[in-house]
C-alpha cells in the first residue's frame, strides 16, 4: 500500500471511532433510576453505591456495559411523575424506584416497562399488584415492613419507658404507604392500651411545631415514620427532640449514628442489592411475573446510649443484647 493511501486508511478509520464509540453506547441496556433524595446527601446515597456495587458484582458496569440515568427528584409527586415520563421515552430495559411516591409516579406512567422498586409498602393494599408471590402488573421489589413491625416498635417503646402511657406518630399523609403504616401503629397502641397522637406533615417547616405539640400535649415517645420528608430532615427531628428531651423511635441505622435515640426497620443497603439482583435478571430476559415480591426477612434494631444519657433514659440491658449496632 503507498504511503498516502495508508495515511487515508488510518485518518478514515480514526474518524469513526467517535462514532462507533458512540453507537455502542447506546446499544447499551439503560436502567432508570428514580432517587428521592438529594445528590447531595452521603448517607442516603450509600444505599445507590451499594446498588451499583451488587450490580457490578453481577457483571455490569455503569459506562461500560450498561447506562443509568439516574434522576434525582426529592419527595414532591410532580417532579417525580415528570422524571417518570422521560426516563419512559429513553426506553429503558428497566426502572428502579425507591418510594411511594416514585413507584406510583413510574407505575402510573407504563404498564409495559418492568419496574423494580428497592423499597415499596405493603403492595396489594397499594394496588401495585393481585398477587405476592406472582406479580400481575409490571411491577415487583422488596417491602419495608411486614405485618408486625408497627407492634414491635411499641414493644420495644414500652420496653425502653415502662411507664409510657401516650406515643405520637409523626408521618406525611399524603404517602399512601404512611396511611397504611399510620393505621397499622393506630392498631397496634390500641392493642397495647396506649393513646396515639397523630402529628402529620406536609413541609419541613411542619416539624418543630409538631414535635413542640407533642410536647405540650404530654408526649412519653415519638415515632418518625419513614418517608423521603423526614430522612431528608433527619438531623432537625433528631436536634428537636433531643432539645425536648422527647424519646424518638426511628426506622433506619444511620439515623442513630446520628443521633436518634434508636431504630427497628430493613436494612435498607440489602434492598437495593436484592433490587440490583432483580435488574441482573432482567438484563437476562426475566420475566417481571417470575420474579416476586419478597418481604424483609430480617428487621435491624440499633440504639444510641449517648443520645440516651443526654435525655436521662436509663437503657435496660436486654435492649443493648438485642441491638444490632449501639452507639456508645
Amino acid at each position: 500500500m503507498r504511503r498516502r493511501d495508508f495515511i487515508k486508511v488510518i485518518a478514515g478509520s480514526a474518524a469513526a471511532w467517535p462514532i462507533a464509540a458512540r453507537a455502542q453506547q447506546l446499544a447499551m441496556p439503560m436502567i432508570g433510576f428514580l432517587n428521592p433524595y438529594p445528590e447531595t446527601d452521603p448517607d442516603l446515597n450509600e444505599w445507590l453505591l451499594a446498588f451499583k456495587a451488587r450490580l457490578q458484582e453481577r457483571g455490569w458496569t455503569d459506562g461500560r456495559n450498561l447506562r443509568i440515568d439516574i434522576r434525582f427528584v426529592g419527595h414532591d409527586d410532580e417532579p417525580a411523575r415528570k422524571a417518570a415520563a422521560e426516563l419512559i421515552a429513553l426506553a429503558p430495559a428497566a426502572i428502579v424506584s425507591t418510594t411511594s411516591t416514585t413507584n406510583r409516579a413510574v407505575f402510573d406512567a407504563t404498564r409495559s416497562t418492568p419496574i423494580v422498586a428497592a423499597v415499596i409498602g405493603e403492595p396489594v393494599a397499594l394496588g401495585f399488584t393481585n398477587s405476592l408471590s406472582r406479580p400481575s402488573a409490571n411491577i415487583t421489589g422488596f417491602t419495608t415492613f411486614n405485618d408486625a413491625l408497627a407492634g414491635k416498635r411499641l414493644e420495644l417503646l414500652r420496653e425502653m419507658i415502662p411507664n409510657i402511657r401516650k406515643a405520637a406518630l409523626l408521618w406525611v399523609p399524603v404517602n399512601p404507604q404512611q396511611v397504611l403504616l399510620a393505621k397499622q401503629t393506630t392498631d397496634a397502641a390500641q392493642t397495647a392500651g396506649l393513646e396515639l397522637l397523630s402529628l402529620p406533615l406536609k413541609v419541613a417547616d411542619d416539624i418543630a411545631p409538631a414535635l413542640a405539640k407533642a410536647e405540650t400535649e404530654q408526649v412519653t415517645a415519638v415515632i418518625i415514620a419513614a418517608d423521603p420528608l423526614t430522612l431528608t430532615h433527619h438531623r432537625a427531628i433528631i436536634e428537636e427532640c433531643m432539645v425536648r428531651k422527647l424519646p424518638a423511635m426511628h426506622t433506619f441505622v444511620f439515623e442513630v449514628r446520628h443521633g436518634a435515640l434508636m431504630g427497628y426497620g430493613v436494612d435498607v443497603a440489602e434492598n437495593y442489592r436484592r433490587a440490583a439482583d432483580y435488574v441482573d435478571r432482567i438484563l437476562r430476559g426475566a420475566k417481571i411475573a417470575d420474579l416476586p415480591f419478597q418481604e424483609p426477612t430480617k428487621m435491624t434494631f440499633a440504639i444510641n446510649l449517648r443520645t440516651a444519657r443526654a435525655i436521662q433514659i436509663a437503657v435496660p440491658s436486654s435492649l443493648i443484647a438485642f441491638a444490632a449496632d449501639v452507639v456508645e
